[in-house]
């Protein structure tokens, strides 16, 4: 068998246990397989066994998924030919450990220490973690109560909020319209990040009112040219702009004094919100200096926003606080611990007592960490003092793991996605850390996924822009597994058949409505007259004729606005009598062997139901 291009490091990662090692690797390459390997590398190696060993994964399906490949590994490699007595030994009486191991994910973890020491984390012992289900609606009384109280007497910071006329997308994907959606969206914000408690630095030379004056003298200055140009020329329009928005201004200004509050808001609007397209107009006919002048008034408006934001959001935070306070109380009245409790309680009892801290760090012989790209920095805390070689430590960003102890493995370039907090700065923080404190960084290039051509597209698309430039991912390019397959394309793009709308101009609206047709024509010759094989997972080495089963349509999106995107493909593969399953759709109960399903079963409870018993009869089931 030839070997693979990283060979070396996948030998390094079983039998080199006495380094704490930084497993990078793409998705394909087989670095949960890996992860396992070690464990039962370190079980055969009689290292550690099942009740001292700590695998972190991210979600509780990847958890119960890792223990299922766990036993297959234990039990694989129990039954080889070639594993010597003492190591079947003690594989046998691991087995019955694996459903007490400490397989899940972060938030189990800490659950399950706070659960053994109440006392020392300072909680009710019977608490109950929550799901945002159930401390959303409490999230949701602390912010009503506090905003009623906020209506009632405004605060300098949400006096200024509340002249936004922004929409924010609130909870289900909605667009909230007003300030209170801004508000509420701040508020969750910091509940999220309630572990830095710490007050906001305020810049104390923005002087807001001296700026906003200045602002509305330059722009006087420049709008006032207007007249200087040809009013047909679109810098001259845009110039035109700025005069409509002081006219507003000076209106306004005729009822009572000058509004502050409402001239950040108006300011921030005409600066980057739904009235600055004209800024972007040009015209053939203005003066250079002229161009240079608005163009400077853009960018000090555009300063002007940032700084007033950055003004604003400590204000804010401040007032914002009652909620987080309020929200906190409730979680305690109710029993309840949310998700970031966990992680807080729990990295306080590990960072906090040493006692405790001295007896995790002894019970726990290996921590495991799948997707370490998503560690959020509680998180990171938590692992690395229960991986510290020096009890007394209680700083984690001083400490230095215990050889062989922690094993990390993950895939920086996801870390773009900051799911729960997770960033690659932490992420390449925490790695350089281990590094230095004797550490190793192995990489895994070889994909199991793909074919090289394939590969070839994407380290031809992702190379040149992931440089490894600080606070920015490196890449590292795929390696291939096996050969291109023979007389077929691994890559097709699809043309689109009918993209043109009116005047043959190129429409979205067409080319979506043109679509289905042709994915679901292409998928009919792909199955019955391409001839293209493809291999399966239970038997990579044989090639099998392509069928329905190995063809997934994946999109980004199912619906839009009120339409089920959906729906015109599920027609057109039915209409080729194309078996497929559809997941996610939102559809399913409008379909017409559903809703005859259901007028079936609402005939069979109800016999009364005139309308139902004719929807049957009349329908396709008779």
């Amino acid at each position: 068998m030839t070997p693979l291009a990283d060979q070396q490091a996948r030998e390094r990662i079983r039998g080199d246990l006495d380094t704490t090692l930084v497993v990078e690797a793409a998705a394909g390459t087989g670095k949960t397989t890996e992860l396992v390997t070690r464990m039962v590398a370190a079980l055969v190696a009689g290292r550690a066994q099942l009740g001292g060993i700590v695998a972190v994964t991210f979600t509780e399906p990847a958890a119960g998924e890792l223990k299922l490949r766990l036993r297959s590994a234990i039990e694989r490699e129990r039954e080889s030919p070639d594993c010597p007595a003492e190591a079947r030994a003690r594989l046998v009486a691991a087995l019955p450990q694996l459903e007490e191991a400490r397989i899940g994910t972060i938030h189990s973890f800490c659950a399950d220490l706070l659960r053994e020491r109440p006392v020392e984390a300072g909680v009710d012992p019977l608490f109950e973690v929550a799901a945002n289900e159930t401390t959303r609606p409490l999230f949701d009384r602390a912010f009503d109560r506090w905003f009623d109280e906020q209506l009632r007497a405004p605060s300098a910071g949400v006096t200024r909020i509340l002249r936004r006329q922004r929409s924010e997308r609130g909870r289900g994907g909605a667009r909230e319209q007003g300030p209170r959606a801004l508000l509420k969206n701040a508020a969750w914000a910091l509940v999220e990040r309630r572990d830095f408690p710490a007050r906001w630095r305020h810049d104390e030379g923005f002087e807001r009112e001296r700026e906003i004056d200045q602002l509305l003298e330059t722009m006087t200055a420049v709008g006032g040219r207007a007249g200087e140009l040809p009013s047909d020329d679109w810098f001259t329009r845009s110039l035109l702009e700025i005069q409509r928005f002081l006219d507003e201004v000076r209106r306004r200004e005729t009822l009572g004094p000058r509004d502050y509050d409402g001239l950040e808001a108006a300011l921030a609007e005409i600066a980057r919100g739904r009235r600055a397209r004209f800024w972007n107009w040009k015209g053939w006919r203005a003066p250079p200096e002229l161009r240079e002048a608005r163009d400077r008034l853009h960018e000090r408006l555009l300063d002007f926003v940032d700084r007033a934001g950055a003004d604003l959001a400590p204000r804010l935070r401040d007032e914002l606080w009652a909620v987080v306070e309020e929200y906190e109380r409730l979680k305690e009245r109710a029993g309840s611990l949310d998700f970031l409790d966990l992680l807080i309680r729990a990295r306080s009892l590990v960072r906090d007592d040493a006692r405790v801290r001295t007896e995790l760090q002894r019970d726990t012989t290996h921590i495991f960490v799948d997707e370490f790209q998503d560690t959020d920095p509680l998180q990171a805390e938590i692992l690395l003092l229960l991986a510290a070689d020096d009890p007394a430590e209680s700083d984690w960003r001083r400490v230095r793991p215990r050889p062989g102890k922690l094993f990390v493995v993950g895939d920086p370039k996801q870390s773009i996605y900051r799911f729960r907090r997770a960033d690659v700065a932490l992420y390449e923080a925490v790695k350089r850390q281990i590094l230095d404190s004797g550490g190793a960084r192995v990489e895994l290039t070889v994909s199991f996924r793909a074919v090289p051509e394939i590969q070839r597209g994407v380290n031809a698309a992702f190379a040149p822009r992931m440089t490894g430039e600080p606070g920015r991912p490196g890449y590292v390019p795929l390696a291939p597994f096996r050969e291109d397959p023979a007389a077929q394309p691994a890559i097709v793009a699809l043309p689109i058949p009918a993209p043109y709308g009116d005047f043959r101009r190129i429409v979205s609206w067409r080319i979506e409505e043109s679509l289905p047709e042709a994915v679901a024509a292409f998928i009919q010759w792909l199955v019955q007259e391409s001839g293209w094989t493809v291999t399966e997972a239970t038997a990579p080495e044989r090639r099998v004729p392509v069928e329905p089963r190995h063809v997934c349509l994946l999109f980004r999106r199912v619906r839009s606005y009120l339409t089920d995107v959906t729906r015109p493909y599920v027609r057109a593969l039915e209409a080729r009598r194309l078996p497929h399953l559809l997941v996610g759709g939102t559809s399913f109960h409008v379909r017409e062997e559903v809703e005859a399903i259901r007028n079936a079963l609402s005939a069979v409870e109800r016999p009364d139901d005139e309308l139902s018993v004719f929807a049957t009869l009349r329908g396709p089931l008779f």
